[in-house]
């Protein structure tokens, strides 16, 4: 079996600072399943802030914000977007986007975001947690296990 099947891989549990890297790392802006005081959870556009805390801009809706402001948050991301194996989760309080919680937009995404964060939350995330997937490392041998077979080395010719 090769050492990229599915089958063979190990489990890693990742610390906030692990999170933060893999989720920041793609660039601030991501999708994420966002789940309100325990309802199901909805995919929504959002923006990871250097401490961990999540922005959710809802543009003209403020549904979200009124749902949402004082409640627990679970909120959970996915490397699937970008072909990795790793998931991190955070949970937090949510309350109103302010006017300082807006991002510093890039060149050219000034005018795209310039209303989306009139409404949303921000999730006070108290800490990431996190799991990679990733191929697994076999098990050392014990001193009584016999040593594997060489490898048998070509034939020579003549």
């Amino acid at each position: 079996m090769d050492s990229t099947d599915s089958t063979d891989s190990a489990v890693s549990d990742l610390h906030h600072a692990d999170c933060l890297e893999l989720v920041r790392g793609t660039g601030e802006r991501h999708t994420a399943r966002v789940a309100v005081d325990g309802a199901s959870p909805l995919l929504l556009a959002c923006f990871v802030r250097a401490g961990g805390d999540v922005l959710v801009p809802t543009g003209t809706d403020a549904s979200l914000t009124r749902a949402a402001t004082g409640k627990p948050v679970a909120v959970e991301f996915s490397g699937e977007e970008t072909g990795q194996g790793w998931t991190v989760r955070g949970v937090g309080l949510a309350r109103p986007l302010g006017h300082r919680d807006r991002p510093r937009p890039a060149t050219g995404d000034a005018l795209a975001l310039r209303y989306a964060f009139d409404n949303g939350i921000r999730i006070r995330i108290a800490r990431l947690t996190g799991s990679r997937t990733g191929p697994a490392i076999p098990a050392q041998r014990s001193a009584e296990a016999p040593a594997p077979d060489p490898v048998p080395s070509e034939p020579e010719t003549a």
